[in-house]
């Protein structure tokens, strides 16, 4: 097998549609599934051999998809976290002896062209095994930072995580002092709760600081950041199978996330990122406005 691949995440519930008639990428934008746009502009951009990873509604996902060629699928039976979802996947390619990279995605992030072939072509001149995709933070506040020092790509650090460092520089450790600190911060209140539970829970253990390839990073340093991550990335396949055996779920949400496999990666071996200019070339929904507001896009600029 040579070429690259692609592996579309697609196992996941998508709650917030309220509409389980069907899974959350078949969902169509202006007439066409979103998981069958990526598609296609993955095949611009040279991709022609895909795996899935399905899981809830799979029949669903696999009718959607039945128009393609060169697609083979993974099952993922539990929602056990991304790193596990692209693990089911990794694993089909390690054993079809497959050497070369994967470009690993969400199935209901519609992705343009000119990103996948940026993503393809600094993969190939600059010889990093870890490339991924970021977009400015206005265009995602709440998204993963990307934590930088000057032009070194030092890993990915969640939002909830930055504020838990914030709190730990506080002089005083309480509930209310958590609370007060955390007003018109820019944490939804959901997020909000889950770090002064965190906090309160573990007070007196908390660190001000992450260390990330070997770079120690304050909230302040973390905030700073110019980008976020998009959860498209570009990487070696063996590389990123060692790095996703070496995670545990040992975290509030029980889970493997890829991230973790991303930033083990980026301390082993560097990383690259590819910066995003323009919303529209990533677009993606959790909710059916949101999913009218994508489709809109669409048809403004696919009018006849």
């Amino acid at each position: 097998m040579s070429g690259f691949v692609a592996v579309l995440l697609c196992a996941g519930k998508g709650s917030r549609m309220n509409d389980d008639s069907t899974n959350k990428v078949c969902f169509p934008v202006n007439g066409i599934p979103a998981v069958r746009r990526t598609i296609d502009n993955m095949r611009k951009a040279g991709i022609d051999k895909f795996i899935v990873v399905v899981g809830h509604k799979a029949d669903k996902v696999m009718e959607c998809l039945s128009c393609y060629d060169n697609i083979a699928y993974a099952y993922q039976a539990e929602q056990n976290g991304t790193g596990n979802a692209a693990l089911m996947a990794l694993n089909v390619l390690d054993t079809l002896g497959y050497n070369g990279a994967a470009l690993i995605c969400m199935g209901d992030k519609i992705i343009s062209t000119d990103v996948i072939t940026k993503l393809i072509e600094c993969y190939k001149t600059t010889g990093s095994k870890n490339v991924f995709a970021v977009q400015p933070k206005a265009f995602n506040e709440g998204g993963g930072r990307i934590a930088m020092k000057g032009d070194k790509v030092c890993g990915i650090y969640e939002q909830t995580d930055s504020y838990i460092l914030k709190l730990a520089e506080l002089s005083e450790q309480n509930e209310a002092a958590y609370i007060s600190a955390l007003e018109g911060v820019s944490l939804n209140e959901k997020k909000k709760r889950k770090v002064i539970d965190y906090a309160v829970t573990h007070k007196g253990e908390l660190d001000r600081y992450a260390t990330l390839s070997g770079e120690r990073f304050s909230h302040f340093d973390i905030e700073s950041s110019d980008y976020v991550n998009t959860a498209t990335y570009l990487c070696d396949v063996k590389a990123t199978i060692a790095a996703i055996n070496k995670l545990d779920n040992d975290n509030a949400q029980g889970e493997i996330y890829l991230t973790d496999a991303i930033n083990i990666m980026a301390a082993e071996n560097g990383a690259k990122i590819i910066p995003i200019s323009a919303k529209e070339e990533m677009l993606t929904f959790a909710t059916k406005d949101e999913l009218a507001e994508v489709s809109d896009y669409f048809a403004s600029i696919e009018k006849e």
